[in-house]
């Protein structure tokens, strides 16, 4: 109609459509992001519950396990510690209570060992414990450089708290004995004789600082089980200590073998003044020398070391001598010859002392 006004006009529907479609996936993105995060937290909640104790989710204290169950653990994870390797918390683990535990060697010489000789397949056993004042011993096998090992280790609750200590009365303190004199290294530390020593299982090599002494074997130590003294390696001269000695000896002998009297030394008997058929023997003009087998016996000469100096060498007896001397009797001059010769004994040096003095008995 002319002078109305105009009618309002349809809007196309698409448009909306749109924004109401948009609208929704807005709102299912929300709602699955609520989800999501929700699943997190429900994830998150269960992870932290997993071996909670008393639904806080800590750790449990030692406290809150069984005596058996404390043992175990003390003992498993000394082992664990070893078996890895780790002397450090080996020896926090189980450090020696007092010097009557033996003396700490510097942790390299622990980790050396372990080195040397690995503990591996170990299996920890069921405990041993007394009512009480709880405690008792876990038995534990296990191998240390191949060799196997069974031994028991002491768990005590001194202080009846209910907290088990593992202790330190399962060490062996170790002593090396009879090792004066050689500087006596273990892992390359200097260890005194009769020292006692606290030592972790493992491989120890022994070395002297005393260059013309060895051990008798090179193969390390193995410290394996408690309270079982170790089997040193037994000192013995090196080839050149070796050829020193027999150098020492060769030269006391030749200094013998030049005296002209009847007492001439070196664990030879002193001549008599006369012969049991009356010819006097003339002070003076006396004659050693030695046969080849003797003189074979000296340049071949094998030795031991004192036990309780090992420093102090001991050889083998060296043998006879041919002797002669002149003599006389009844106004008539001779040369009279020894029946047997007599003989030298058995030499001793201290290698220890520069000089290499010998001694005779």
């Amino acid at each position: 109609m002319p002078g109305a006004p105009f009618a309002p006009q349809p809007q196309p529907e698409s448009g909306k459509k749109h924004r109401r479609l948009l609208v929704g996936i807005l709102a299912g993105a929300g709602c699955l992001l609520i989800l999501l995060v929700a699943l997190v937290l429900v994830i998150v909640l269960v992870v932290r519950g997993v071996g909670g104790a008393g639904g806080g989710g800590a750790e449990p204290s030692a406290a809150d396990l069984t005596p058996e169950e404390q043992s175990t653990a003390l003992v498993t994870d000394y082992f664990a510690a070893l078996s890895a390797g780790d002397a450090v918390t080996s020896l926090e683990l189980l450090p020696p209570m007092d010097e009557a535990d033996g003396v700490l060697l510097p942790v390299e010489a622990y980790s050396t060992a372990l080195e040397r000789a690995p503990v591996s397949d170990v299996v920890v056993g069921t405990p041993e414990l007394d009512g009480g004042l709880i405690s008792g011993t876990v038995p534990v096998t296990f191998t240390v450089g191949g060799v196997s090992v069974s031994d028991e280790y002491s768990v005590h609750d001194y202080d009846d708290d209910g907290v088990i200590e593992l202790t330190s009365t399962s060490s062996n303190p170790v002593g090396a004995y009879g090792l004066s004199g050689l500087g006596m290294t273990l892992n390359g530390v200097e260890v005194t004789d009769g020292q006692s020593l606290y030592l972790l299982p493992g491989g120890y090599e022994v070395a002297y600082s005393l260059e013309l002494f060895a051990p008798s074997s090179t193969d390390p130590v193995i410290i394996g089980e408690h309270f079982v003294s170790p089997e040193w390696p037994e000192p013995q001269l090196t080839e050149e200590g070796l050829t020193a000695f027999r150098g020492a000896v060769q030269t006391a002998v030749d200094g013998c073998l030049a005296q002209t009297t009847l007492e001439a030394g070196c664990g030879t008997d002193t001549l008599p003044a006369s012969t049991d058929d009356g010819w006097t023997l003339t002070e003076g003009t006396v004659r050693r020398t030695l046969p080849e087998d003797t003189q074979r016996t000296i340049d071949t000469m094998e030795t031991t070391s004192s036990y309780d100096e090992p420093t102090y060498v001991e050889g083998e007896v060296v043998g006879s001598l041919d002797t002669e001397m002149d003599c006389t009797k009844d106004g008539q001059a001779g040369v009279c010859e020894m029946w047997l010769g007599g003989g030298m004994s058995v030499p001793h040096v201290d290698m220890a002392d520069p000089e290499l003095p010998v001694t005779w008995s």
